[in-house]
């Protein structure tokens, strides 16, 4: 398989994907450690949850600021510098004494997390070649695409066998590891655009969005509406200056205006579109499959497996189709099977199995996953080089915002089925709530497929078939 790469930048890709498995597989293997750790540090459901949703927000306050750090730091020092701090984390999170501590760890985790996600792949299509892209997307997907599939199942065994603090002593030694690669074999990259130090940006955007992805994540459980609606109220407004205030600035910390590329922004849309889609999705199936289909809480992990697995291997497959053939023809037949399975989950019933569920859902994650990459590729290669890692900043950061969203949105439709069928019994109005959110996830992902169609017209296709050709 040629993709234009030597020998030196293959070990420098695979140094860097380790670091990438590392941080992916940390957001999915403290799930099943909850109970334990809420029965040995003595804290209840509402606080323990904040290892995982805190985790979330503080990687995305991060984000933003990823293409500055690429700009500061050099390659290796960003990256030795992140794993290290993520191995740090690691071991206050191990030995812990108390919540506090364990969450200062998670914190710490987390930092690395949204500084390292966006360089990794940044750098990795820097090193490719153009032509070659594609299969570069596809290869950082399936190493993203698997490890959430895996990691609830590995942690499982060492939880039940060891104890949850073994799972943080692992990470540690495990990122030791990465750190003694790194230093023998990853190499700086050139190619990122230094950029200004502004604190009045870095309170603008970390404060925003603190408050906006928090408020969205609580919109449905809050007991105080107002106050909720007041924080995302204050997100947007701050998010808004901020992006204001990059687009004023000669040397922006984040460069927002490069959503003035037309395709570049039609590829974040559509991006957004299918994460809002999916994060809803993985929030109400496993809801659909305990509460209408009375299984187990086991049974709808392993409804999900499938898809994430399958869909793990079609986004390298479509990253090396849209190499060869382009946009259009990629992108378009994932996205209609995405739209097809999202129809497939709102003829689900009382009287579906988990088995048609899953499959419903492994068509739904299939064709989606079928789809990212192409889409993220098509958007960043519509850029300049010295562009990509603010891309990446700014593509992750609305991920960010469309899950959060996607999740609040999905939920809260569900909810209705409690006021349009008031004298219904509970198990009627789980079903009709299903059957609404699964209805607006086929919604969404329609207008993703929508947009598609509505904007790959573009002769970047002949384009990406010459280039392949070369």
């Amino acid at each position: 398989m040629k993709l234009g790469i030597n020998r030196k930048q293959w070990i420098m890709v695979i140094v860097l994907l380790m670091g990438t498995l590392l941080a992916v597989l940390n957001m999915s293997v403290v799930t099943p450690a909850l109970p334990s750790i809420m029965k040995d540090l003595g804290v209840d459901s509402t606080t323990v949850q904040w290892l995982s949703s805190g985790y979330s927000l503080v990687e995305a306050m991060v984000i933003p600021l990823a293409a500055f750090l690429m700009g500061r730091f050099s390659t290796r020092r960003l990256f030795i510098g992140c794993i290290s701090l993520f191995a740090a984390g690691s071991l206050v999170a191990a030995f812990a004494p108390t919540f506090p501590l364990l969450m200062v760890g998670r914190v710490l985790q987390a930092l690395c997390t949204g500084a390292i996600m966006p360089m990794v792949t940044a750098v990795i299509l820097l090193v490719f070649p153009k032509e070659s892209r594609g299969t570069a997307m596809g290869i950082t997907g399936l190493v993203v695409g698997f490890a959430p599939a895996l990691g609830p199942s590995i942690s499982g065994v060492i939880i039940d066998s060891f104890g949850w603090r073994t799972l943080f002593v692992i990470m540690a030694a495990v990122s030791l590891v990465v750190i003694a690669l790194a230093a023998v074999y990853l190499r700086n990259f050139d190619g990122f655009q230094p950029g200004a130090f502004d604190p009045v940006s870095v309170l603008l955007s970390s404060v925003g969005l603190a408050c906006l992805l928090y408020g969205l994540s609580t919109f449905t459980s809050t007991g105080n509406m107002a106050l909720t609606v007041a924080l995302i109220v204050i997100g947007v407004l701050l998010v808004a200056v901020f992006a204001r205030r990059q687009l004023k600035a000669k040397e922006p910390m984040l460069r927002v205006g490069i959503l003035d590329n037309r395709t570049y922004a039609h590829s974040v849309i559509i991006v957004a579109c299918m994460q809002a889609a999916l994060m809803g999705c993985n929030v109400m199936v496993p809801m659909f499959i305990q509460t209408v289909l009375g299984a187990s809480a086991t049974a709808s992990g392993l409804a999900m497996l499938p898809g994430a697995l399958i869909g793990a291997c079609c986004g390298i497959v479509s990253g090396r189709l849209f190499d060869k053939y382009g946009i259009r023809k990629v992108a378009l037949p994932g996205l209609t099977v995405m739209t097809i399975g999202g129809v497939l989950m709102t003829l689900l019933g009382a009287d579906a199995s988990v088995v048609v569920t899953a499959c419903a859902y492994t068509v739904l994650y299939a064709g989606l996953m079928f789809a990212m990459t192409p889409v993220n590729t098509w958007g960043i290669n519509a850029l300049d080089n010295e562009n990509i890692g603010h891309a990446q900043s700014v593509t992750n950061t609305v991920g960010q915002i469309a899950s959060s969203m996607g999740t609040a949105l999905i939920v809260s439709i569900s909810a209705l089925s409690t006021t349009l069928a008031p004298t219904a019994t509970e198990h009627a109005q789980s079903i009709l709530g299903s059957t609404l959110a699964f209805a607006a996830i086929a919604v969404i992902l329609a207008a993703a497929l929508i947009t598609a169609l509505l904007t790959t017209r573009t002769h970047r296709d002949a384009t990406k078939r010459t280039l392949a050709g070369q």
